[in-house]
């Protein structure tokens, strides 16, 4: 099990004191930090580790409560799914399946870039 979780300033309702996006994996012994003070660079370089290096070794990832808290709190971020279509070509929508494909990335508030768009924020 991993436990993904967003670590900034609770208490501080004018820019929340964003921090870092880290990952706790190998039963919660191990813990990556992502921490360029870009929330949308941090959370991209997170899912590219999941991708690279967890997905053969971890049976389920979940959020801690940080995360929602996170954007309940006034984050100015939307949550993005990137999803492929029929000839395996990414692409990024605002529709959640709730299923296994689904991969939440978070773009600037009220923006739809293409997935293109994206990488090149996180660079």
């Amino acid at each position: 099990m991993a436990v993904i979780g967003i670590s900034y300033d609770e208490g501080n309702k004018i820019d929340l004191g964003y921090k870092s996006v880290e990952i706790l994996y190998n039963d919660l012994k191990d813990k990556k930090t992502f921490s360029t003070g870009n929330f949308i660079k941090d959370w991209y370089d997170m899912r590219k580790f999941i991708i690279q290096f967890l997905l053969d070794s971890e049976p389920f990832f979940s959020y801690s409560s940080s995360v929602d808290y996170f954007i309940i709190d006034g984050a100015p971020y939307d949550s993005i799914y990137l999803k492929t279509d029929d000839n395996g070509n990414p692409y990024l929508t605002n529709i959640c399946d709730h299923n296994d494909d689904d991969i939440e990335f978070f773009v600037p508030e009220g923006t739809r870039p293409s997935f293109e768009e994206l990488k090149e924020m996180c660079k």
